[in-house]
Formats: C-alpha cells, structure tokens, sequence
C-alpha cells in the first residue's frame, strides 16, 4: 500500500508539474513561410483569393479527404467564406475578414468545438520580374495545457501545410501561358440569327464576308436591333476537310428565319476568355495561349470555340488594330 500511495503522489506531483510547465509554454504562435514566384503578384492574387481555386494549390483540397463536402460562398470579396465538413479535415470554415486588391488578403480559420481562431494572411510585394508570397498563421493557444504542448508543433507542422501549398502555387503560376487578361467569365445567352454550314477551311473567309452582310440586311428587313458583335462558333476542327460553322449576329428580341438564315441563340454559361488584337490568321498564338491555360487550369471544356469580331475590317483597314475576342464554353 505504501508503495502505491507513493505511486499516486508522484504522479499526481507530475501531473502538477507538466501542468505549471504548460503555462510557461508560449501562449500563443506564429507561423510563416515565404517564396518567390516568378509571375505578377495580379496572376498569384487571383489564384489566392477565388476559394474555386484553391483546390489546384492548397494541401487541404478535397483530394486530401474524399468524404468532405466543401461550400464556397461568395468570391474575392469580404465576407466570402469556405465551409468544409469531412471525416480527416472535421468541420470548419475560412472566411475572408480583409483584403487589399493584389496585396494582402486576410482570413479567420475555425474549427467546430475549438473557441480559438487563428489568423491567416498572405501578402504580394513584386520584385522585379518575381513577387515575393509570404503566408503567415497566427493564433491564441488559451488554456487548455494540452494545448500548449501541442503550440510547440504547429510550426513544423503546420509550417509544412504552407511550403507544400507556396510550392504548389509557385508550380501553377509558373505554368501558366505567357498572355495577358485569359479570364473566366459569365456569358448571358441571347436571341440571334444564324447561318450553319460545312466549309472547307480555305473558304472560311469568303463564306464569312458573303454571309455576315447578308444576315445584317436580313434582320434591318425584319425591324431586328444589333444586341453586339458578330460572332462565329466552330462545332469541329478539321484543316484537311470540312469545319461545321456558325455565323450570326446577337439581336435584342427574337426574329423569324428565312431559307438558310435560322433564329438561334448566342452561348451562355462560364467560359474561358481572351482577347486577341491583330490580323486573323495568325490568332494560333491566342488559341495555344488559352489551350495551356484550360490545361494548367484542369478546366473542363465543352464544345469548340466561339469568337466575337469586335472589329469591322470595313472600317479599319488596319489589321493590327482588329479586335477579336476568343471563348471555350465550360461544363
């Protein structure tokens, strides 16, 4: 009995110790971790601050834990927030507190059933042609004593999540095309009329100018208004037979068809966007350009391209100056 009660006192004596150690311990942390990247601090902003991103760079992704069910709402803007709740990641949410546009973004970090909250932020500092990304993670320990043994962990841990994460998004934005304003965007579907045809790829051009007119006069005819630029849509690509095209132009209301010219409708949905400026057979380099990004961005794509001729060569004989934008529907 004695030798059990001696037992019981120490380790209720050790108890007390590791207790007092732990309130000696920090009572809070500091984590953080910086890179160089080689890209605009615009292009790593955006990837950073978009929560639909964030699954192409972070160590956190859904891909780390298949049972989570993540939400995102709201986007680049205070208040936006992502909620997650999966067996390996718990429960818990992100919200976007503060934020200066291509500079600084700050978040709070919770998790259900813990009171604390730590502070995320990332700053953008360009360096020449490199920004330089630093990460930072800051929060209050309370006064848990497990919690302060655990405190001297988390920068190596956590610190880890961070350099794996900095990699990442050094590796995507690095990938990406050299090619300035590639964007997705929101297209609002419209009336339009439209010629659908199988021509050969030399004859694109002329079955453009012959058409295009043609559709102009025809709905001037019928009291049809211009809702925007001329536009083409390709259903298939095949240099060596015949490419299914579409040429039209966007109408306020709806009209009637007549023999070729068909009522159609303009694309809606997401879409991948550039803008490209210059004569129109050497706009491989803006569709080589959006191809890379669509694959570094692991975008799905649905259908082939449509282009809006924001430019009449009528008006400006200069090709340079021709303006053509450029989108790939996605799913």
């Amino acid at each position: 009995m004695k030798l059990l009660k001696k037992i019981v006192i120490w380790l209720v004596v050790l108890i007390a110790l590791l207790v007092v150690v732990a309130y000696l311990l920090p009572g809070s942390y500091h984590v953080e971790r910086s890179i160089l990247i080689k890209t605009d601090k615009t292009v790593a902003y955006d990837m950073v601050c978009d929560f639909e991103k964030w699954d192409l760079w972070t160590p956190w992704s859904a891909e780390s834990d298949t049972t989570a069910v993540i939400e995102n709402i709201g986007n680049c803007e205070v208040g936006a927030v992502q909620k997650w709740d999966g067996e390996e990641m718990g429960k818990g949410e992100l919200k976007l507190i503060e934020l200066d546009p291509a500079n600084m973004l700050k978040w709070e970090l919770g998790f259900e059933g813990i009171n604390e909250k730590m502070i995320m932020e990332m700053t953008f500092e360009q360096e020449g042609d490199d920004i330089l990304l630093s990460w930072t993670g800051d929060g209050e320990l309370g006064y848990n004593p497990l919690y302060r043994y655990m405190g001297l962990m988390i920068d190596s841990d956590l610190g880890a999540d961070y350099e794996l994460g900095l990699q990442n998004l050094k590796t995507l934005c690095e990938s990406l095309p050299d090619y300035p304003g590639i964007s997705i965007t929101e297209l609002a579907a419209g009336p339009a009329i439209s010629v659908k045809d199988s021509v050969a790829m030399a004859d694109l051009g002329v079955f453009m100018e012959t058409y295009m007119p043609l559709l102009y006069m025809y709905a001037i005819r019928q009291g049809g208004k211009m809702a925007g630029h001329p536009y083409s849509i390709y259903y298939n690509w095949d240099p060596e037979g015949l490419i299914l095209v579409e040429v039209g132009i966007p109408l306020e209301e709806a009209i009637e068809g007549e023999d070729m010219i068909m009522p159609a409708n303009t694309p809606g949905g997401q879409a991948v966007k550039a803008t490209y400026l210059g004569p129109y057979e050497e706009m491989a380099v803006v569709y080589e350009a959006l191809e890379q990004y669509i694959k570094v961005m692991k975008l799905d794509v649905v259908g082939m391209a449509y282009e809006v001729y924001v430019t009449d060569p009528g008006e400006e004989p200069d090709p340079a100056k021709w303006e053509t934008i450029i989108y790939f529907p996605l799913k």
